[in-house]
Formats: structure tokens, C-alpha cells, sequence
């Protein structure tokens, strides 16, 4: 009976954790875009019933210059402050 050897094995490559995470892959998260055209516009006050937003959006809209909703009503505030002696 022939005797040999062990065959040589080569050694197992050391792993490094961020190309083992890096090369596991995976996906992107997609919004679908018919949810986020469904959506009304959004705005944080809460405006009693009746046609106040509407009003301060025909004021918004006639300025010159277009301001963003916050900072037209920040503008408004200030204004009014300085009005009042605040």
C-alpha cells in the first residue's frame, strides 16, 4: 500500500468585513412617483375655515419678488411687530 501526502490546501483568504459588506450589494428604495404627485400641497399652520390661505396666496403671488410661504409670513409678522411698537 502506497503512502501519501496530504494535498496542499491554500489558505482561506482573510475577509475583510467592508468589501464582505460593500460586494453583498443590495437595492435602492424608489418612491413611487404617482403617491407623491397625489399628495396636496402641505403647509404646517392650520388656517380656520373660510378663504384666509386663499387671501394670504393672492397677496403672496402679486409681490414682485417671490418669496417662500415661510418667509413671506415671517416677513408679515415682523412687519406687523414693528408696527404695533413690539
Amino acid at each position: 500500500m502506497a503512502l501519501s501526502a496530504k494535498p496542499i490546501r491554500p489558505a482561506p483568504k482573510a475577509v475583510d468585513p467592508v468589501e464582505a459588506f460593500i460586494s453583498k450589494g443590495g437595492t435602492v428604495p424608489v418612491e413611487a412617483p404617482s403617491a407623491r404627485a397625489a399628495k396636496a400641497p402641505q403647509h404646517p399652520l392650520k388656517f380656520p375655515a373660510g378663504d384666509l390661505f386663499d387671501r394670504l396666496e393672492r397677496a403672496r403671488s402679486a409681490c414682485d419678488v417671490k418669496l417662500p410661504r415661510n418667509t413671506w409670513i415671517l416677513q408679515a409678522i415682523a412687519e406687523k411687530l414693528s408696527r404695533d411698537g413690539g
